[in-house]
């Protein structure tokens, strides 16, 4: 994949993107928490991971929302780095902010897929999003069990973590950016 083709009318889609959550947390009840944007390696999944972890600590956050949050943040990570797509020198356009509201944490996220992919995604989060927690529940330990990886080593369990780590509080878009590229954005919630 050459996302090298990406010019400045999707730099912009994705710029606004980023530009409009930190706005809407510019506010005295609202704060960013943590923030990334722009390309994403292990080192840097590292890094992040410690720094909310450090936050939260900082924020006096239970040690239950805590891990709830952390495994969000893993598992949302994860997701991008391997399978965001990247272009031909291995970088990816994504973005990341951890924010809180009251006594919410919201995490987004967001990151380059093929246009070919986003309705395997949509039918996949919309499915997720679909189930009470039991079934979500049932459904995370029967994947679990399956225990088949797929080409870049995961066995569907990201999303389905992410959906139970927040109660199932997440929720999704797509943009396309051009006619072979869309910006894949997720949001999910817990409370703190």
């Amino acid at each position: 994949m050459d996302l090298n083709n990406l010019g400045s009318k999707e730099e912009t889609i994705f710029t606004n993107k980023v530009k409009n959550i930190i706005a809407a947390f510019n506010i005295s009840d609202k704060k960013i928490i943590v923030s990334h944007v722009g390309e994403l390696n292990q080192d840097k999944v590292n890094t992040i991971s410690t720094m909310v972890e450090t936050q939260m600590e900082n924020l006096g956050v239970s040690k239950s929302a805590t891990k709830k949050i952390f495994n969000i943040v893993i598992e949302t990570l994860q997701n991008i780095f391997i399978h965001g797509e990247k272009d031909k020198n291995g970088c990816q356009m994504t973005y990341f902010i951890i924010a809180n509201q009251h006594n919410e944490f919201i995490v987004y996220s967001g990151n380059v897929v093929t246009n070919k992919s986003v309705e395997t995604l949509n039918k996949r989060i919309n499915s997720i999003k679909s189930l009470n927690n039991t079934d979500l529940k049932n459904l995370y330990i029967q994947v679990l069990s399956n225990g088949e990886l797929s080409a870049k080593g995961g066995a569907g369990l990201g999303f389905l973590t992410i959906a139970l780590k927040s109660e199932n509080k997440i929720d999704f878009d797509f943009e396309m950016l051009n006619k072979d590229y869309s910006l894949f954005s997720l949001q999910s919630k817990v409370l703190g």
